[in-house]
């Protein structure tokens, strides 16, 4: 039955590719708007966002990247007008759109970048076309890079809360939020690290793509914002132009004048050619262009996405705005049956989990590091990281043959914290008053209506540096670093992926592709950029109980033995949150 519905869609999508090729109508350019969070795979509305709320699937690379592939097909295409606007990436999304662009160029295509507006982030993503354009009344904000981390404690103190917090190190902050007034030296340490990695990196991509010494680049940068003529002068800009007006600076690139030159207006004599350029957006020319074939093999790579913080339950998004729990949620149930059936399809021979995460909740992210290792044990596991994969994180990554990340991945943050919140004088100022009955000696140990006595602060931490030594043995045993290797770089020291891998903590920098690629590899499967990818959901018709943990090396195309790796339960979480400016 499978075979022949796969061949009746085979047959169709051949038949509509035939009348597409018989009614085929020029097409010059393919114009497309880049906006939002871009994230690396994106899941679709429910049934009742898309038919009452009209709501679309946001945007992915993925997509992107399979958009491109058709466009590069198509011989009559010359290139690709990207409008960015809006864009809200994380920097590691932001450099795979840069790549996809540049990969695009690769196939002997053209890319124009049209910049309604630009900020940084949106820059940055534009260097990776041939052409960069804005409105000549804009200006290009290419003001550098910013984070402003906020401190709650002193505020909570007025209001008569407190945060009681234990930490391995200075370096694992991210309970200071809650408990401080202000940035301790270790964080600000670690986010002027980070920040100089990621200005270099900055810095390196525009003096790249622009021919521009990277001196001169940071001049650029401390003089901004620019206005768009005067960005075109110093050469970050090749040419100020109206949105109408690029069919007509299209048809100069045609005519071999230079790129900065400014393009008449659309109105000048003489301006239009005899027969215009013929421009459709993506949602035109995808109605033109031809289907990519429909393939099958006999393996595939799995993917398993993991994004949001991770949390007990099912997959979800939280209302509340609160640190690390806020937002997107990524539950340990959902993954775990994603992994399960990862684990039993006889179709995929490899299985890539891509991480978008700065942790969580302690239990649940052991609950997928133990789905992970298992899987591991029978078919090879390549992690692919996003924004951020940190703390639980990077430790439900541990279990993975190979770890890609992107180069502004944040990563690492390999430490243990625990935050008590104490309510003690909230309660006194409210005139509230509490009973307390106990038995045993820490029975209050977890309760928010007192302060922390020293024996119980005692055991708290106490179990803060068991479970630090124990999150450390792992990662030596799934890394293959020694003591003196990892303790320099743990602690809770966050790091950017082009950092991690000097250190060790991952294996290659690039994105999700590459993560495949590596996949292919480990399963001896042919190379292969274009391979169709099984996306592994969690849903199905029963929830899969786990199968035994294999204790033998398993047959099938993994070559070697994973080690194994103990059980562990760790408080988990990134040392920090910020917001980037």
């Amino acid at each position: 039955m499978p075979s022949l519905v796969f061949l009746i869609a085979a047959l169709w999508r051949g038949g509509v590719n035939l009348w597409r090729r018989l009614r085929r109508r020029r097409i010059d350019w393919v114009r497309m708007e880049l906006s939002g969070s871009l994230p690396e795979l994106a899941d679709q509305p429910v049934w009742w966002q898309r038919r009452f709320a009209n709501a679309a699937t946001p945007l992915s690379l993925l997509a992107l990247r399979r958009r491109l592939e058709r466009l590069a097909d198509d011989g009559q295409i010359r290139g690709l007008i990207v409008v960015i606007r809006d864009l809200s990436a994380g920097w590691a999304a932001i450099q795979g759109l840069h790549d996809a662009l540049h990969s695009y160029r690769q196939a002997g295509k053209r890319v124009v970048a049209y910049l309604p507006a630009a900020d940084t982030r949106a820059y940055f993503a534009a260097c990776g076309a041939d052409l960069v354009l804005m409105p000549p009344s804009a200006d290009l904000n290419l003001i550098g890079l910013r984070v402003e981390a906020t401190f709650l404690g002193d505020a909570l103190r007025l209001a008569g809360f407190e945060a009681e917090v234990v930490a391995v190190s200075p370096y694992k902050s991210g309970g200071d939020q809650l408990a401080r007034g202000a940035i301790s030296p270790e964080a600000r340490e670690q986010l002027e690290r980070i920040m100089d990695d990621r200005f270099t990196m900055l810095v390196e991509t525009v003096s790249a793509a622009r021919g521009l010494t990277a001196e001169r680049v940071r001049d650029l940068i401390d003089q901004a914002p620019l206005r768009a003529p005067d960005a075109c002068a110093v050469g970050l800009l090749d040419a100020a132009c109206y949105e109408d007006e690029l069919e007509a600076y299209l048809q100069q690139l045609d005519t071999a004048q230079p790129a900065g030159a400014t393009p008449p207006a659309a109105d000048a004599p003489g301006s239009q050619p005899e027969e215009g350029l013929t421009i459709l957006d993506w949602h035109q020319a995808d109605r033109r262009i031809a289907l990519a074939p429909l393939r099958r093999e006999r393996h595939y790579v799995g993917v398993v996405q993991v994004a949001g913080a991770i949390a007990q339950g099912p997959s979800r998004r939280s209302p509340l705005p609160l640190p690390i729990l806020g937002g997107s949620l990524a539950g340990s149930d959902s993954i775990a049956q994603a992994l399960r059936r990862a684990e039993r399809d006889r179709r995929i021979a490899a299985v890539v989990m891509h991480i978008d995460s700065p942790g969580g909740d302690s239990f649940a992210s052991d609950l997928i590091w133990r789905e992970a290792l298992r899987l591991s044990r029978r078919k090879p596991l390549v992690v692919s990281m996003g924004n951020v994969a940190a703390s639980g994180g990077y430790y439900i990554a541990a279990p993975a043959r190979a770890i890609v990340a992107r180069p502004a991945t944040l990563t690492g943050s390999i430490g243990v914290y625990a935050v008590r919140p104490n309510g003690a004088a909230f309660l006194q100022r409210a005139s509230v008053g509490v009973a307390v009955v106990g038995r045993g000696a820490h029975s209050g140990l977890f309760s928010p209506l007192h302060p922390l006595a020293d024996d119980e602060r005692a055991v708290l931490t106490r179990i803060v540096a068991e479970s630090y030594t124990i999150f450390k043995q792992r990662v030596r045993e799934g890394r293959g670093l020694d003591e003196h290797q990892l303790e320099p770089i743990a602690g809770g020291r966050v790091w950017t992926g082009r950092e991690a891998e000097l250190l060790g903590l991952v294996d290659d920098l690039g994105g999700l592709p590459a993560a495949v690629a590596r996949a292919r590899e480990l399963a001896r499967l042919p190379p292969d950029p274009r391979a169709a990818l099984l996306l592994v959901r969690p849903t199905g018709r029963r929830d899969l109980l786990p199968r035994p943990f294999p204790t033998d090396e398993p047959p099938g195309p993994l070559p070697e033995l994973i080690e194994d790796l103990l059980r562990t339960r760790v408080l988990a979480a990134v040392p920090f949150l910020m917001r980037e400016g």
